[in-house]
């Protein structure tokens, strides 16, 4: 197995006997078995064993296909890139029919256009999709993207069935008639290889009987969030694969601060955060430590930009005061110049109170920030609060002239593989639905964003070089870190498992599952 996929904690596995011999998982019958449509997370996972993924993306963010025999980007000088996909031929679907490349297309037209998937279409923009001849064609609206696949792992149904309620599929395993299991597809290919030949499915009563149904072997596989609002306390005598996130805690900063809206003072802030610590500490090791809006398991992540700025509280003092930041009054706090006057440095840093997590973590930043004599004053604000104050930039929003400015943030948001931060740096979250709340407009920035994902892999290196110089330098968001999850099953019952953050039963023909 390889580590990096999935690190397994704990000592020699040894078998765990279940309460039952059968695998099961827990399914949420009160929301929608349709993978386009469910909010439920446990009906995602369940729907990764009945549904394929038009691309699998590894832990290093590689793209792999089961379905797909080819797939390539085709652009001239003077036109939109287009990427041409080609189906493999005897594809089985559990209707008997053979998935097409009309199949294809009508599923990407779906997620482009479906309510739950709102926020691809906030980070891509449109996909257009169409087919012809076994070949599926796709074309991004707004700026050209080479990189596509990378944020393209979504499930394939047959066309016109995303108003079923299952819509039909071609992965593993399928529905029983009652919905009481899943049973072994064997028109899959190598189905011989799959691991069970029926998945039970409990239904989900909730989080706590989640938990005691697990610990008890009833359920056999969960996953969890330890940086999330939701984390829950599964007993210690699992097995725990950390799979790796494209979910990003970065510092955003508002164009509006009368601190922040000078580049030096935010360009200074790139030396302050002490990524590793509150990765080790604050995140207990659930998390990755990043420089940049990139994974550092990418190829794309560009080591030797990113080495230039670990943590040093006297690099960001030195360029604080080459900005004109001084203690003027030796009261410990910095004060800078503003329309010739003294002006005292109190930054407002909002942070979301509903996550615990976060809230050290912006506790930790906060504290390394009055070290070197900047004050600051912590925010923590309801989900509603703190949306508001995004939205509006002001701490006191609901007053009728607010007058306390927002300064920082701490957020997160879910990239994908393809690192685009434009919804974050571009376009109004009013009028364009994006995530600009820091209100940035930076057009050299959005040119050499878009410069890189429309860059074909012979230019992809320097293009990724010349957007993250610029995107450190401007500093309109500071990455810290990459959040991971946590895979749990019982101890030794699953083996030969690597799974990554959109399919955590990718490779499970290589799966060995020992249930008594």
């Amino acid at each position: 197995m390889d580590e990096s996929a999935a690190t397994v904690s704990g000592q020699t596995l040894t078998f765990a006997g279940a309460a039952d011999d059968v695998f099961s998982l827990s399914l949420d019958y009160e929301e929608s078995l349709n993978p386009i449509k469910t909010q439920s997370t446990l009906n995602q996972l369940v729907d990764c064993l009945v549904y394929d993924r038009l691309f699998e993306v590894d832990e290093n963010f590689n793209v792999t296909s089961r379905i797909l025999s080819d797939w390539y980007y085709s652009k001239n000088e003077d036109s939109a890139g287009v990427w041409v996909l080609k189906v493999r031929e005897g594809i089985q679907m559990h209707d008997g029919s053979t998935l097409t490349a009309q199949d294809v297309a009508y599923s990407v037209s779906c997620i482009f256009t479906s309510e739950r998937h709102k926020h691809l279409q906030q980070q891509v923009g449109r996909v257009y999709s169409s087919a012809y001849n076994g070949e599926v064609y796709l074309a991004v609206e707004g700026a050209d993207n080479a990189q596509l696949p990378q944020r393209m792992s979504i499930p394939v149904i047959k066309s016109g069935s995303v108003g079923d309620e299952i819509p039909v599929g071609s992965g593993p395993y399928m529905y029983n008639e009652d919905r009481t299991a899943l049973v072994k597809f064997d028109g899959y290919e190598n189905s011989e290889s799959l691991p069970l030949d029926e998945v039970q499915l409990r239904a989900y009563r909730g989080m706590e009987e989640l938990i005691t149904e697990f610990e008890s072997g009833l359920v056999d596989l969960v996953v969890n969030d330890p940086t999330g609002i939701y984390n829950m306390g599964y007993g210690g005598k699992n097995e725990k694969r950390t799979i790796t996130t494209t979910n990003l805690h970065f510092i955003g900063f508002n164009s509006q601060s009368r601190f922040f809206q000078y580049d030096a003072y935010r360009y200074a802030m790139n030396w302050i955060v002490n990524r590793d610590k509150i990765v080790s500490d604050t995140l207990d090791g659930n998390a990755v430590a990043t420089v940049l809006p990139v994974h550092p398991n990418s190829a794309l992540y560009d080591t030797s930009i990113a080495s230039q700025f670990s943590y040093d509280p006297s690099r960001c003092l030195t360029e604080l005061e080459r900005g004109g930041c001084r203690d003027l009054d030796a009261d410990g706090m910095l004060e800078f110049a503003l329309s010739g006057m003294k002006v005292d440095i109190e930054l407002n840093f909002a942070v979301c109170a509903d996550n615990a997590a976060k809230v050290q973590e912006a506790r930790r930043i906060a504290e390394d920030l009055e070290a070197i004599g900047i004050g600051v004053n912590l925010r923590e604000l309801t989900w509603k609060d703190y949306l508001a104050a995004l939205r509006s930039g002001y701490i006191d929003f609901d007053q009728e002239e607010p007058e306390i400015v927002m300064d920082m943030y701490l957020a997160e948001v879910a990239l994908t593989g393809d690192w685009n931060i434009l919804t974050l740096i571009s376009g109004d979250w009013e009028d364009d639905n994006t995530l600009n709340y820091g209100g940035w407009d930076n057009s050299e920035l959005e040119e050499l964003t878009e410069a890189y994902l429309g860059a074909k892999d012979d230019d992809r290196a320097q293009a990724v070089n010349d957007w993250l110089q610029l995107l450190t330098t401007t500093t309109v968001i500071l990455p810290v870190c990459f959040e991971t999850r946590e895979v749990i099953s019982h101890l030794g019952v699953i083996s030969g498992m690597s799974p990554n953050q959109y399919d955590v039963f990718n490779n499970i023909t290589a799966w060995t599952v020992n249930i008594g």
